[in-house]
């Protein structure tokens, strides 16, 4: 037990002494140890940056996006379509790009809207039709009937339908029956005849190569090492150059009698689906560089199941979605409850079905949840790797908003907005949101 006397004379101080090295040694590691208990899980505060960069007056009708640094507005004002560029820092229109109805693809202006920024072009599309901007002036460059695929910063592709004559599709009649459509939008009740595929020049839409195929195709961007395009087409697997259009690899299919194929990219793997009637539909992964077969299985039909899967490589139960395993096909795990899944900041992301309130971030491998995201009302749109911004309304506060890192297993609070929002589309440094006045802007950064 140790006795600590008291007195109301102080004793004097001791002789100063130089405490030794070891003393010094002892003292700071014993810190170093309280430091880290006290902040175990804790990020601090100098670690999370929230500004408010302004606002942008924006009709509730208009649309907007987040893309690479810069917010984008997408208005229709007199027969107009009307696109403006806005920088973040400090928040200002840079460029405001008008389109007039004369100017769009068969001279009637298409609504909605959706921006893509490849290199140093603007991609603006509106319904099926595409018009190319110039990044920095706002300039249009050329405008397509069809949309544009971008294959590289300076090459994209285009999609050309020969239907047979007599097949157009009347949308009045409400007649059954499968239903072909044409690039610009026009549905038929035959396949095409001839499909063409025309890499033009981003810049100019100047064709440099061209490709004919029979029948209906399906093209992808190519992901890897190689710049170019996946064709599926007449029973054929083909990657093509970018550049060039020349046939890199090409790979016979297994064609079943009567179904329906279609592609859908998943990661590094192309996934051909091919349906029958009633007899489920076949699905084979092929390796996007060398288009080398993976695997093969058989889904059951699951006809009344809405649920989606985006992001991930899936299959449709009655009333549940199955995650495959992308090197083998095999299934991983299974999800339960009405919930779509799609990818965010790393994770699968459970999302209530047909709405954009997120449940939990599970492990995409294991299906274990990681975190708990109920608690949010909405997240931000954005790339699939980048931060997932969230938001919720706090009464009497307005609008609380926190972000989830790549690699993280808990959410970090970011600041508070007075207004009440609703939309919201984000990258990885900025925010931007629908409210009263307007699309207000937010900087943010989280370590």
């Amino acid at each position: 037990m140790a006795l600590i006397e008291l007195s109301d004379d102080p004793s004097a101080p001791p002789a100063a002494t130089r405490p030794s090295v070891r003393r010094h040694r002892r003292l700071g590691l014993a810190l170093a140890a309280v430091l880290a208990l006290a902040l175990a899980g804790a990020v601090p505060a100098a670690a999370v940056y929230w500004r408010h960069a302004g606002v942008v007056p924006l009709p509730a009708a208009a649309d907007f996006q987040v893309v690479g640094g810069r917010l984008y507005t997408l208005d229709v004002a007199d027969g107009r379509r009307i696109t403006s560029a806005w920088t973040m820092r400090p928040l200002r229109r840079l460029w405001r790009a008008a389109t007039t109805a004369d100017d769009a693809p068969g001279g009637a202006l298409q609504g909605g809207g959706s921006v893509q920024a490849v290199g140093g072009h603007v991609l603006l599309r509106a319904g099926q039709a595409t018009t190319v901007l110039d990044a920095r002036t706002g300039a249009v460059r050329w405008t397509s009937p069809v949309p544009v695929l971008p294959l590289t910063d300076d090459i994209g592709l285009v999609q050309a339908e020969r239907f047979r004559p007599g097949t157009e599709y009347d949308e009045s009649s409400g007649a059954p029956g499968a239903l072909y459509f044409s690039s610009s939008g026009q549905p038929h009740t035959e396949p095409p005849e001839v499909t063409e595929l025309r890499g033009v020049d981003l810049t100019t839409g100047q064709p440099r190569w061209s490709a004919r195929f029979p029948g209906s195709i399906y093209p992808a961007r190519a992901r890897g090492r190689v710049a170019g395009v996946l064709v599926l087409a007449s029973g054929r697997l083909s990657l093509r150059a970018a550049e060039s259009g020349a046939v890199l690899r090409e790979q016979s299919l297994a064609r079943i009698p009567g179904a329906q194929s279609w592609g859908d990219v998943v990661g590094d793997l192309l996934l051909v689906r091919q349906a029958a009637a009633d007899d489920g539909t076949v699905v084979t992964a092929y390796a996007m560089d060398t288009l080398a077969p993976r695997w093969r299985r058989t889904e059951p039909a699951a006809a009344g199941n809405s649920a989606t899967c985006t992001g991930l490589a899936c299959e449709k139960g009655r009333s549940h979605l199955v995650v495959l395993d992308p090197g083998t096909g095999r299934p991983r795990w299974r999800t339960t409850g009405d919930v779509d899944l799609q990818t965010g900041a790393g994770y699968a992301l459970e999302v209530q079905s047909g709405r954009s309130r997120p449940l939990r971030a599970l492990d995409p491998a294991s299906g274990v949840p990681v975190v708990d995201l109920s608690a949010w009302q909405t997240f931000a749109t954005g790339p699939s790797a980048a931060p997932l911004v969230l938001a919720r309304r706090e009464a009497g506060r307005g609008t609380a908003f926190g972000v989830l890192l790549p690699g993280r297993r808990a959410i970090q609070r970011l600041g508070q907005s007075r207004a009440a929002v609703t939309d919201c589309s984000a990258d990885s440094r900025f925010v931007a949101c629908r409210a009263a006045a307007g699309v207000e802007v937010w900087a943010y950064s989280a370590g």
